[in-house]
This record gives C-alpha cells, sequence and structure tokens, in this order.
C-alpha cells in the first residue's frame, strides 16, 4: 500500500485527511483505520479495532473508499488525536495487511512577541505547522483589525491592549490566546476551550480568566446566552433556572457550570463584566454543541470475524473513567464481554442488536448505587432479624405466662401450712382420723392404724401422702 502524507500536521479545531491506495487486483472484505495509540481500548490488544467505534473519535471520523484506496478524514481535531494513524485491509481469504503509519501532530496558534523589539513591539502568529495559503486575521480587545491580514503586525505603544491572531481553515475560523501588549494589565476574556461538546443530561464546565486595567472595579459579572443588546444573565432565565453556577468571582475567574444540559442547550456563550466605567466581553464566545448517545456496530477484529461489536457513543468526549451500562430492552445486559464503550456479541441479527441501548455514567455513581444497594440490603436483613427475634421472645413469654398459669391453678400444699401442724399426734382425735380421710380420699384404716405413740415417727411419711394427694 502506498500512503501519503506519512506526516501531517494540523491546527486543533481544523480537519485533516490521511489517504492510502492499493492495487485493483485487491478485493477487500473488510476495510477500517486504526490508531494504536488506542489499543488498551481493545479487547485484544493484539487486534486492532475500528477506529469509528471508539468514543473520543465517533462522529468525528470519516471513510471514504474506492476501488483501489481509502481516505481517512478527521474533523474537529483536538491536541490529544496526536499519534499514529493505519489502515487495515481484509481480504475475502482471511488475509489482512496494513499499512505503514502516519504521524499526525495537532496544535494551536499563538503570538509570539519578539524580544528584541520595544517600540513598535512585534506580533507573530505562530504554529508548528507550515500552513500554506493561510489567511491570518488580528484582533484587539476582542475586535477585528481591519487591514491587517499579514502573518506578523506592529504595535505600538500608544495604542496598548490584548491582541490575538486567527486562522480561517475551511469553515472555521480558529483563534490563538490574547496577550498584553504594552499594559499591565489589559481587557480581556480567554477561554479554555471555544468549542464545548456535551452528553445530553451530563454536566459541563466553561473554564474562563478575565482581567481589566488595574484602577477600574469590577461590578457585574455574569455569562449571557448569543450576543445581543440587552444581554440576560443566564442565573435570571427561566430556561436555565437552576441548571446553571457561576464559579468565578470579580478577581479574575469567570467560569461557569452548567448541569443536565439539553440540546436546545446548543449555541454560543458569552462572559460579559461590567466595570465603573465601561462593560466588556469576551468574543467570540464558547460554542457548546449537546447530543446524545448512539449505538453503533460493526465486526470486532480480523481474528474475531465473527464476533459483533456494539459501541457506546457521541460526538463528544466523555468524561474521564466512564461507566457504558448497556441494556437490552431495558434490562440490563451483564452476561456479555465488554471493554471500555463497546459490547462484544458472538452473533447477532440486525432485529437482535436494535434491542440494544446505552447510558453513560460515572465510576463514581456506580459506586454509590452499588453502596445504596448494600445499605439498603443491610437494613432488610436487619428487620428480618428483629422480627424474628421479637417473634422468638413472644412465644417465649407467652410460653412462660401459660407455664406459671398451670403452676398457680395447681394448689401444692407447703410444709409449714396449718393443715400439718393442726395436726399433733398427741392431741388427734377420731373425728380428726375422719377429716384426713375426707381430704385425702384414703381409706378409713390407712390412719386407724396409726398408733398414738408411733404416730410422732410416721409424722412425715404422712405428710409425703399429703403433698402427694
Amino acid at each position: 500500500m502506498s500512503c501519503r502524507p506519512q506526516t501531517v500536521c494540523a491546527l486543533r479545531e481544523s480537519a485533516v485527511h490521511l489517504i492510502c491506495s492499493y492495487s485493483p487486483t485487491i478485493k477487500p472484505q473488510q476495510i477500517f483505520w486504526f490508531s494504536p495509540k488506542e489499543r488498551a481500548k481493545w479487547r485484544n490488544e493484539d487486534d486492532p479495532e475500528d477506529l469509528a467505534l471508539d468514543s473520543d473519535y465517533a462522529g468525528r471520523v470519516r471513510y471514504t473508499d474506492t476501488q483501489s484506496g481509502s481516505t481517512l478524514t478527521i474533523t474537529d481535531l483536538r491536541e490529544r488525536d496526536s499519534g499514529e494513524y493505519q489502515l487495515m485491509v481484509i481480504t475475502g481469504g482471511g488475509e489482512r495487511s496494513k499499512s505503514s503509519a502516519f504521524r499526525l501532530t495537532v496544535t494551536d496558534l499563538q503570538v509570539r512577541v519578539d524580544p528584541d523589539t520595544v517600540q513598535p513591539r512585534k506580533l507573530t502568529c505562530i504554529t508548528s505547522c507550515a500552513l500554506t495559503s493561510a489567511s491570518y486575521y488580528w484582533s484587539k480587545n476582542g475586535g477585528r483589525i481591519s487591514g491587517k491580514t499579514n502573518q506578523s503586525t506592529r504595535v505600538s505603544s500608544s495604542d496598548p491592549g490584548s491582541y490575538s491572531c486567527s486562522v480561517v481553515t475551511g469553515s472555521h475560523e480558529i483563534y490563538s490566546s490574547s496577550v498584553c501588549i504594552f499594559g499591565e494589565n489589559c481587557w480581556n476574556v480567554s477561554y479554555s476551550d471555544r468549542r464545548l461538546c456535551a452528553v445530553e443530561g451530563s454536566s459541563v464546565d466553561f473554564l474562563c480568566t478575565y482581567s481589566h486595567p488595574s484602577h477600574l472595579t469590577v461590578n457585574e459579572a455574569f455569562w449571557h446566552y448569543e450576543p445581543g443588546t440587552n444581554p440576560k444573565d443566564l442565573s435570571l432565565d427561566e430556561r436555565f433556572a437552576g441548571r446553571v453556577e457561576f464559579l468565578g468571582d470579580k478577581q479574575g475567574n469567570c467560569s461557569l457550570r452548567m448541569r443536565d444540559v439539553r440540546k436546545n442547550d446548543s449555541g454560543e456563550y458569552h462572559f460579559r463584566f461590567v466595570t465603573n466605567t465601561e462593560a466588556f466581553f469576551g468574543k467570540p464566545g464558547v460554542i457548546l454543541n449537546v447530543t446524545d448517545l448512539q449505538v453503533s456496530s460493526g465486526p470486532s477484529s480480523p481474528s474475531q470475524s465473527q464476533t459483533i461489536t456494539l459501541s457506546c457513543s457521541s460526538t463528544c468526549t466523555v468524561p474521564n473513567n466512564p461507566t457504558y451500562i448497556w441494556s437490552k430492552n431495558r434490562e440490563p445486559v451483564t452476561n456479555k464481554p465488554t471493554k471500555y464503550n463497546k459490547l462484544y456479541l458472538e452473533s447477532a441479527s440486525s432485529e437482535d442488536i436494535r434491542q440494544y441501548s446505552c447510558a453513560l455514567g460515572s465510576r463514581e455513581g456506580l459506586e454509590r448505587s452499588e453502596m445504596l444497594m448494600l445499605i439498603a440490603v443491610t437494613i432488610v436483613a436487619v428487620i428480618v432479624i428483629v422480627i424474628i427475634i421479637g417473634s422468638v421472645w413472644k412465644c417465649f413469654v407467652v410460653r412462660r405466662r401459660r407455664t406459671a398459669e398451670r403452676d398457680m391453678a395447681v394448689q401444692t400444699p407447703k410444709p409449714g401450712d396449718d393443715t400439718y401442724t393442726a395436726l399433733n399426734p398427741v392431741t388427734m382425735s377420731s373425728s380428726d382420723y375422719d377429716t384426713l380421710t375426707n381430704v385425702t380420699g384414703a381409706p378409713s384404716d390407712t390412719y386407724s392404724t396409726l398408733n398414738p405413740a408411733t404416730l410422732e415417727s410416721d409424722y412425715d411419711t404422712l405428710t409425703v401422702s399429703l403433698q402427694r394427694s
């Protein structure tokens, strides 16, 4: 295969085209591009997987295939896209071949202040990429300077301010960060990212710093949606009520957090601050794109041609350490192999694939859910144990009560009662013998045989007999 160019340099937020060609005699059954730097996300690190299924590239890569070649297009380039890229071609016989590696470098624009010039200062718009036929533009305090379209410009001490440069590539204008010329503190609003993307329902941070002449005081600072003559503070807009939080202050931090983002939140946002003399806002602003998750499918790898890979992704970059949750017909999928944003199926029909869906969570949220589930199970277990102990105790108390009642129903004479102390062997009369006969139910001759002379010695035997009766 022949690929060109081998080394590519491109600006952040721009697009790049990588082209490979092969002999028309090759009849590929499968073609895809991959990047070795993403091998940690593959099911098997020795089997490359389709770049289009990677969550970091979803929606940003496009293949243009012909009978003799393939072109990889990556849009909205990010600095972490820097690395090697290769084409994989698999024939009907299972033979596979891969191209030599492209080396892509993604860089940003910068304004360099020439240290050898004092008055006027020379400013140059630079990048590590060799840009061809580029049109440069210069801005002061966020406003375009007309007539200056060269890569370099000069600024006199009578024109201090915050300067930046930009380059137009395709349909996008790419901006550098601003530098303050001839002044300790300039009017400036600097956004860490001018283009943000978020998954619907997630949160996103607009990181931002600002400055102003030191003799001024900030009275008001807020974010607003789209530029206008009467900008409205997002926190006072019913559409964003309870979903935006200003993380900044009046000292230079102007960051904003937006929660539970919705598709209609997509658009351009600006930070504005008002001093005791005038107002200033950062332009161009931050463009937010809100999208949802999509499930796409494709073969897993050359060595697993029968395996179907489902990918959960969006055109946005997902948060760090994401957790992908897979479901089939709204039921959690726990018996299929997964890795990163992919679910692997040994075989599946088109109808079966359509039954799968995915959701995005965080590991912290998953751990919190597992902890809550453990607490709930523990509480239920404790309640069951308490109920069992209560039931056993109740049965024990009832049994003790019944035993006590039964014992009280039996009139058990006790030694020392008057019944026994009244039986004086010396003074016992015949009428006393009749009483004993009636009480014990013993035949009368039992007592008639008791000799008064020996009655005292038989007293204990008589007592035992009475107790048994």
